[in-house]
């Protein structure tokens, strides 16, 4: 996928709106119990998807393979599994499915992203001589 770089910053642009608009209602509403929702969407949803994006601009010979999306799905659904499974137990306290279901897709997405990165072709890379001025 050739933009998959974009999509993942993109994402992780969604992530910290989500993440900045869930933490002013909390700081709000003074729902602190929600604190630990609130690090997750970031942690897992903007900076994850971000740094996966970075990774993908700076080895472009990742998106040429189809394990990119697939990956690119795998991570970005089980983080909204995750992250619904975690406010549901910040509210209630009590473990759901959602968040036992999210956990291992996350994972999952987040070896694929290593085997992806691991099992790509070393690309040579020839220095570019750039003209002085």
């Amino acid at each position: 996928m050739r933009n998959i770089d974009k999509l993942y910053v993109a994402a992780g642009f969604g992530w910290l709106i989500f993440a900045a608009g869930f933490g002013t209602w909390l700081g709000a509403s003074g729902h602190f119990n929600f604190s630990e929702s609130h690090a997750h969407i970031g942690l897992l949803g903007f900076v994850a998807s971000m740094l996966f994006g970075l990774v993908h601009r700076g080895w472009p010979e990742l998106r040429e393979r189809m394990l990119a999306s697939v990956q690119f799905a795998v991570y970005e659904i089980g983080t909204i599994v995750l992250l619904a499974g975690k406010i549901m137990v910040d509210a209630t306290g009590e473990p759901n499915a959602l968040l036992m279901i999210g956990s291992p897709i996350v994972i999952l997405g987040v070896i694929a992203f290593l085997w992806l990165f691991l099992a790509s072709p070393a690309q040579k890379r020839t220095p570019e001589l750039v003209p002085a001025e």
